[in-house]
């Protein structure tokens, strides 16, 4: 029978708790319980629990007949570091020492001040003797484990685990995406964790700095709503109204969506032919009425809240409220990281010693020789042990030295890796923004140095995908003479260069005749150039997502 433990996630507002089975193929919750996280006691992960806060969760504990002894935390913090890394295919059991052997090429740390932790990502290769593990592997400081450590001592709990809360929401909703691709996006008070799983697999994990602690503030705050004056009350008048149709609760959501658009861009862009089907929502966000919907309009993709998970059963566990909150919770016991400090074993050894006499033979002189030899292998031992010893004392002060020279290089290449990382994120942002309204001063130039002198441009309409312009000349010759030239234009694909209109006009009065027409054209690609004018089909994608539409009206004849 598989045993219990005691899941903990100590958020900055609220701490969720529950009893589960613990690395069990059943997820059972048995009990639960949400107590508020006093101001200070979490920061970025990092745990500084005050004795007033121990007592009230060991109260808490004791009150909902929480009996198991083991307990597993579940933490979201920054200052873990993850890398994606290859290596040979080992059995599971050699992983740890492999990536242990190699850590200090993945973070350029001092790995002696950080607990590491991996989870396999999936293999790559066909062939059998090329195949390698992708790893995601972690590094945590052992400043922010202590919390953790000191805590359990203080509840008097065994630690089971300390599980990364990207880890634990994935063990849930792994088997909600066994097919496809789709993004699991958890937030929280004042974080968001964006996770992209592709066939059940772990591919993409990023932490966003962004939650809804404002908007609860704003609950708060607000005399829209009666008795909203904690946390508590704020996250249920939320999850029984659609605040997100009044304007200042939409003000403290625009920054979450734009930057969860922003990653979601980033994951897309850098996985060519991946096809993001759907993004489901969960942890404390996902309990606001309406949220979803305001997602799905603000990211352009389908979005809904994480729920009747396969295997899992957790509405039936939750029957009186949703478990958005719990979530990270309750998957931390089924497959934790294992973030732990290495505890030491003892050992007990002890030594028997029977003597008698045996067919009248005195044992001790036997006894005395194998003393003498002892002895002396001993010497010889502790010998060549102090040698070794003070070989191992040059090498590490010669190792120390060379550390504190190459110490002051870490933040210089952290902040070089932070700097080259935001580049590219901006680099792929701006480049799915441009569009050629950028140019439109020069397009419009370049109309009043190709076209007729006669023309008269009534007005001018530009589009991300191509222009319309309404023209008045005196003769067809010259309409046709107009629409030649906008062929000649680098910046349309002249193949779309059409005529939708033309409307000859007679004024009798002044004996004069004009020829009304509407031309419309299609941009070139962003990344057209003009040697490759023979490929052009006549067909233009949009170059970018999010461009307006500029719009000019010329009133003055073309010289």
């Amino acid at each position: 029978m598989a045993g219990k433990a005691i899941s903990i996630e100590i958020g900055y507002s609220l701490t969720r708790v529950c009893e589960v089975d613990y690395k069990a193929k059943t997820h059972r919750v048995y009990r639960r319980f949400t107590i508020p996280t006093p101001a200070g006691v979490i920061n970025d992960g990092v745990l500084s629990a005050t004795p007033e806060y121990i007592e009230q969760l060991r109260d808490a504990l004791k009150n909902s007949k929480m009996k198991a002894k083991q307990v597993v935390f579940t933490i979201t913090s920054g200052r873990i570091n993850s890398r994606e890394v290859m290596i040979p295919l080992v059995k599971d059991n050699r992983i740890a020492d492999v990536v242990a052997a190699n850590a200090s090429e993945y973070f350029p740390v001092d790995l002696s001040q950080f607990e590491l932790a991996h989870n396999i990502l999936g293999t790559v290769g066909e062939t059998k003797g090329q195949q390698q593990y992708k790893l995601l592997v972690m590094a945590a400081p052992k400043a922010l484990l202590s919390g953790y450590y000191d805590l359990a001592k203080e509840l008097k709990l065994e630690l089971a685990a300390i599980d990364y809360a990207g880890n634990s929401v994935f063990q849930v909703a792994k088997d909600k995406v066994s097919q496809g691709t789709s993004l699991v996006v958890k937030i929280d008070e004042r974080s968001t964790l964006v996770l992209a799983i592709q066939n059940s697999v772990l591919t993409f994990t990023r932490n966003l700095p962004y939650g809804v602690d404002e908007t609860i503030q704003t609950i708060i705050d607000s005399t829209r709503w009666a008795n909203t004056d904690t946390v508590v009350d704020a996250m249920d008048a939320m999850a029984l109204n659609d605040c997100t149709n009044f304007s200042e609760i939409v003000e403290t959501l625009e920054p979450l969506a734009g930057n969860i658009s922003r990653v979601v861009d980033y994951y897309v862009s850098h996985n060519a032919g991946v096809a993001v089907e759907k993004i489901y929502i969960t942890g404390i966000g996902a309990d606001i009425k309406g949220l979803a919907e305001f997602l799905s309009k603000e990211i352009s993709y389908p979005t809904e809240v994480l729920r009747q998970i396969e295997g899992w059963k957790l509405e039936q566990s939750f029957r009186t409220q949703f478990y958005g909150g719990y979530v990270a919770c309750v998957g931390a016991a089924a497959a934790p990281l294992g973030f732990k400090k290495d505890e030491k074993k003892k050992k007990d050894s002890g030594a028997g010693a029977s003597s008698g006499k045996k067919g009248g033979v005195n044992p001790a002189p036997i006894a005395y020789a194998i003393f003498g030899i002892g002895l002396a292998a001993a010497i010889v031992l502790v010998v060549l042990s102090v040698l070794r010893l003070m070989e191992a004392q040059r090498q590490n002060m010669e190792l120390k030295a060379q550390n504190s020279s190459l110490e002051e290089i870490i933040p210089i290449y952290n902040e070089y890796v932070a700097t080259q990382a935001s580049y590219n994120l901006v680099q792929t942002m701006y480049s799915m923004t441009e569009n050629r309204n950028e140019e439109l001063v020069e397009f419009l130039e370049e109309l009043e140095t190709k076209l007729p002198a006669d023309v008269h441009v009534v007005s001018f309409t530009s589009t991300i995908d191509g222009v319309a312009i309404n023209m008045s000349v005196s003769t067809k010759s010259e309409a046709a003479s107009a629409i030649e030239q906008l062929r000649t234009f680098e910046s349309l694909i002249p193949t779309s260069v059409t005529v939708n209109s033309v409307v000859e006009e007679i004024d009798e009065e002044a004996g004069t005749t004009s020829v009304n027409f509407s031309v419309a054209a299609i941009y070139q690609d962003m990344d057209y150039q003009p040697a490759e004018e023979d490929a052009a089909d006549g067909t233009a994608e949009a170059a970018a997502e999010d461009g307006g539409t500029a719009e000019t009206t010329v009133d003055s004849t073309a010289q």
